[in-house]
């Protein structure tokens, strides 16, 4: 599992169809649909339940979401404290 497969999780969660994220994420709907795929084989579990054309999260996909949510909010933030010009961390003197 990657941050990449993390993001079109959420992507396709939050929009309901494979070809609304892939328009949101600037990917190609197959794209998709293979990361996903490979995605619920690793976890082992559906995260989406596949209604004709729409997806909807099974059980697992929302719990699955939560984790996902937190995981992609904490790299953001882990990338903002290392970014930038400012100084950060201990500055000892002396």
């Amino acid at each position: 599992m990657d941050l990449v497969q993390l993001e079109i999780f959420k992507a396709v969660a939050e929009h309901g169809s494979i070809s609304a994220a892939a328009q949101h994420i600037h990917r190609v709907p197959s794209n998709l649909t293979t990361r996903i795929k490979q995605l619920e084989e690793d976890l082992g579990v559906e995260l989406f339940i596949r209604e004709k054309s729409r997806l909807r999260l099974s059980p697992a996909g929302w719990n699955f979401l939560e984790y996902t949510r937190r995981i992609l909010d904490l790299v953001h933030e882990a990338r903002l404290s290392v970014a930038g010009d400012d100084p950060q961390g201990t500055f000892a003197l002396g």
